[in-house]
């Protein structure tokens, strides 16, 4: 069964949702600048084939109904506040961690810091090694960060976000980070202090918590036109890692093909 999740004072405790009642614990972590609804099919989906489980999907800290980001956080301190809201919730380790992008990382993370409680980790079209600081990411936060902080309409920032460059289908996405005010809309998040975390998690080599000695089993699930490149999938599958490619999925995978990632995930948690 593991060991029993440790509770740690004056770490943040997380909005989540939960859903199942099963014996066997997964925790859902989203991506940068997503929440836990982002993973609600995902959710649904696994629950449906895998009536054991119990199913929690956190907002990480800075996201969604969470409380804001400390200064200097990286994924060791989103982590800590992921294992602290678990046990705070008391759900029962072992834990199956499955994460998008930065909630892979964060899922990493979670296993170098109490890896006796994990029993799995699923990456999603993620892999542990350094990001580029300016790449796909650091570009939308670029293009978020110029959208003026309050605006008058949805469409306004949908179209400068358009104007920036981002896809339509992300753009809307980005947009369910705004809140009604009296003025019209503004920002749920610190577009700043997300940028700054993006920044301090891209540097980070988190190969040998895949590569190393581990008592949980890593399996990664990767959009075909995603970020995992196959230099990647060659490491991971070299350090007992199985990859399943998702066809005709890029990086948002579990929102273009779900159907085909929960099996993916299914298949993998132990």
């Amino acid at each position: 069964m593991g060991d029993a999740l440790r509770h740690a004072s004056g770490l943040l405790t997380l909005a989540s949702t939960r859903i199942g009642a099963g014996p066997r614990s997964l925790v859902l972590l989203h991506g940068l600048l997503g929440s836990a609804r982002n993973l609600a099919t995902l959710a649904r989906l696994l629950l449906a084939r895998s009536p054991d489980l119990t199913v929690v999907a956190f907002d990480l800290p800075g996201h969604g109904q969470s409380p804001p980001l400390p200064p200097d956080s990286d994924s060791a301190f989103l982590a800590r506040a992921v294992l602290d809201s678990v046990a705070t919730l008391g759900v029962t380790a072992p834990l199956r961690l499955v994460g998008h992008s930065l909630g892979g990382r964060v899922a990493l993370r979670a296993a170098l810091v109490q890896p006796s409680v994990v029993a799995s980790l699923t990456l999603l079209d993620i892999a542990p090694g350094r990001l580029g600081a300016a790449g796909e990411v650091g570009r939308v936060l670029d293009v978020l960060a110029r959208v003026p902080d309050v605006v008058t309409t949805r469409a306004d920032a949908r179209a400068a976000l358009v104007g920036g460059g981002l896809a339509p289908a992300l753009a809307e996405w980005l947009l369910t980070n705004l809140e009604s005010v009296a003025e019209g809309y503004r920002w749920k998040i610190d577009r700043r202090a997300l940028a700054a975390l993006h920044a301090r998690i891209a540097g980070e080599d988190l190969w040998p918590v895949v590569e190393g000695p581990r008592p949980y089993a890593v399996h990664c699930v990767r959009g075909a036109r995603g970020y995992v490149t196959d230099a990647e999938v060659r490491r991971l599958q070299a350090a007992g890692c199985p990859v399943v490619t998702i066809d005709g999925a890029g990086h948002f995978l579990h929102a273009e093909r779900p159907e085909a990632v929960a099996e993916a995930v299914r298949a993998s948690l132990a």
